[in-house]
């Protein structure tokens, strides 16, 4: 026999306690009886009183109290066969996190945009898996591929330009780590990169043509303006400032678009730049949707079958017979 919460069962811990807090009231009531009358007078007072009756009216509760913990406690046997099947697609999204990000020429930041962006993406899945990577000189897995969106959720808003303290950005990295999130089972698979495009290493073309060969999808979402912004900083003192180089020079930072271009284009993908409309997710999202649907998971598996409703009938009966049985006396008034 299996349980569904076998921790219940320690409520029947009870029982024992309370048979043993009725006999001791019961041996009181006897006691008190005889500060004033002598045990021969017991069924003179109480002729009217059966009670053998309401000895098995008492049996009757306790007993019906025991199924009814049993039954809390989902009792469950005889396996039965089921098929768990879901259809999806492996979805793993690239944060950017450098520094960079915190510029702010899209307001409140490239990141916070970011990240808004991607809640809204995953806000409108269904059924499909999705992971996170974070990069910046390295790279990072977040969260891997699940279809629980709240965790996901969850992960991607602990994220800052804190989360990696490798300065640079390495976007080849970061799709070289997706690219190994995917099961070998995937066959739909996509990435989706949001970043402002400085790839700093340079890597990010080269790898995203090695794994498009994979039959991984990669589309981009460009952060920043084309112009550029400085990146905003808290000095020691919680004053905004701009980040300098070496030399004293304010860094303006700017969206590469030939850089995520490029990449989505080798990749059989799409490249967007960011907009207040939200009109790029939705584009990538029908794109996505216009993708065969793989079957993620098809498995047999065996689940016992739920049997407390059995337990709950004979609570049930017994309840019954106890408001049946009355404990006054039948030969009451007869002479």
């Amino acid at each position: 026999m299996n349980w569904g919460y076998p921790n219940i069962l320690y409520l029947l811990l009870i029982v024992p306690f309370l048979v043993l807090f009725l006999y001791i009231g019961t041996k009181r009531r006897q006691k008190r009886f005889k500060r004033f009358a002598t045990n021969n007078l017991f069924d003179f007072f109480y002729n009217n009183f059966s009670i053998f009756h309401w000895n098995i009216k008492i049996v009757l509760l306790i007993l019906a109290l025991v199924f009814v913990i049993i039954a809390a406690a989902r009792p469950q046997w005889d396996k039965e066969e089921r098929v768990a099947q879901q259809q999806g697609i492996d979805i793993v999204i690239c944060i950017d996190v450098s520094k960079s990000m915190d510029a702010a020429d899209i307001r409140p930041s490239r990141l916070e945009r970011a990240k808004n962006h991607i809640s809204l993406f995953v806000s409108e899945l269904k059924g499909d898996r999705v992971g996170l990577v974070a990069f910046a000189g390295k790279s990072m897995v977040i969260c891997p591929l699940t279809d629980d969106y709240a965790a996901f959720n969850m992960f991607l808003s602990t994220l800052s330009t804190e989360t990696i303290t490798a300065y640079g950005t390495n976007i080849g990295a970061a799709l070289d780590r997706a690219d190994k999130l995917f099961l070998k089972e995937s066959q739909s698979k996509v990435i989706v990169l949001i970043s402002d495009g400085e790839d700093l290493e340079a890597e990010g073309i080269k790898i995203a043509s090695k794994i498009a060969k994979n039959d991984v999808n990669i589309f981009t979402i460009g952060v920043g303006s084309i112009d550029g912004s400085p990146i905003e900083l808290l000095n020691s003192y919680g004053e905004i400032e701009f980040a300098k180089d070496d030399n004293g020079n304010i860094i303006i930072t700017k969206m590469d678009v030939h850089s995520l271009t490029d990449i989505a284009k080798v990749s059989n993908g799409k490249f967007y730049p960011i907009t207040p409309q939200n009109s790029e997710i939705y584009d990538i999202l029908n794109q996505i949707s216009a993708k065969e649907k793989d079957q993620i998971s098809s498995k047999l598996y065996f689940k016992f079958k739920e049997q407390y409703h059995y337990f709950l009938i004979i609570a049930f009966i017994l309840l019954i017979f106890e408001a049946i049985v009355s404990y006054e006396n039948k030969l009451r008034g007869k002479k």
